[in-house]
C-alpha cells in the first residue's frame, strides 16, 4: 500500500508541475518579457526534481 500511495504522490507532484510551467509559461509569454522573466520558469521545475526524487518510507 505504501508504494502505490508513494507512487500518487509522486504523480501529482509530477501532474502540478506541469501544470504551473504551462500557466506561468503562458503567462510570461501574455503579459511579460520572457528574455527577463525566464528564471520564473525553474520554479515548477525545482517542484517536479523534488517530486521526482525518491523517497524513503520511515
Amino acid at each position: 500500500m505504501r508504494g502505490r500511495d508513494a507512487a500518487r504522490r509522486r504523480r501529482l507532484g509530477l501532474w502540478t508541475a506541469g501544470w504551473l510551467f504551462l500557466f506561468l509559461l503562458l503567462g510570461v509569454l501574455r503579459f511579460g518579457d520572457l528574455s527577463v522573466q525566464w528564471p520564473v520558469l525553474l520554479v515548477p521545475v525545482a517542484w517536479a526534481a523534488v517530486a521526482a526524487r525518491p523517497r524513503r518510507d520511515g
